[in-house]
């Protein structure tokens, strides 16, 4: 009598478990058009710019957000608000951020954030509060992101996070007064837009 019990809750244990995978969906993100735009800010001003998605996918369950990653080549980092009419500075920030002492590509040329939980956001439930693990120069920390979904379902998912870190906490930062100058925060609008089925 308990091996035929403990053999139905086995049984019962697998079959949610496949249903669980069944009922998950894994959409592969449109790298042409998900992006991230970040926002530096110092005493004097900010700097803003965009870096490129590598690849990454959103896992889509009951045609909610339950789970996905994204990987960033650290390479395509570029400032947007200095015009191109002022290639000298221009190129001269986007090479400090390649740099070494600041993201140093050469060496770590990706990053990544990879979801481990979804919850409802406590101000919005339409919003979600997302958990993850950022990866910057091999560091790895758990941060949060709020993500607004504007299409959602197991076939598509488009939205916007908001997610905020601190440069520090990843050994980007260069000695010296310079560094004193640059808020230790920075922000991450990501716009998420998987491939079309």
């Amino acid at each position: 009598m308990k091996l035929t019990h403990s053999r139905g809750v086995w049984l019962a244990t697998l079959l949610a478990a496949v249903l669980t995978n069944t009922l998950a969906q894994t959409l592969p993100l449109s790298t042409n058009e998900s992006k991230i735009i970040w926002t530096g800010t110092k005493l004097t001003g900010y700097h803003q710019g965009v870096v490129n998605i590598k690849e990454g996918n959103v896992v889509m369950k009951e045609n909610r957000l339950a789970g996905g990653y994204v990987v960033v080549d650290m390479n395509t980092i570029v400032c947007t608000d200095i015009p191109a009419s002022d290639p000298i500075p221009k190129r001269k920030l986007e090479d400090h951020l390649k740099d070494a002492d600041f993201f140093n590509v050469v060496k770590f040329p990706a990053a990544r954030f990879v979801i481990t939980e979804v919850r409802p956001h406590p101000a919005n439930p339409a919003r979600y509060l997302v958990y993850g693990n950022l990866t910057i120069k091999q560091t790895t920390r758990l941060v949060t992101a709020a993500v607004t979904p504007t299409i959602q379902s197991d076939q598509q998912f488009i939205g916007e996070a908001d997610l905020r870190f601190n440069r520090q906490l990843f050994g980007v930062s260069y000695k010296g007064i310079k560094d004193e100058l640059v808020h230790d925060e920075v922000q991450l609008r990501i716009l998420i837009k998987t491939k079309s089925s």
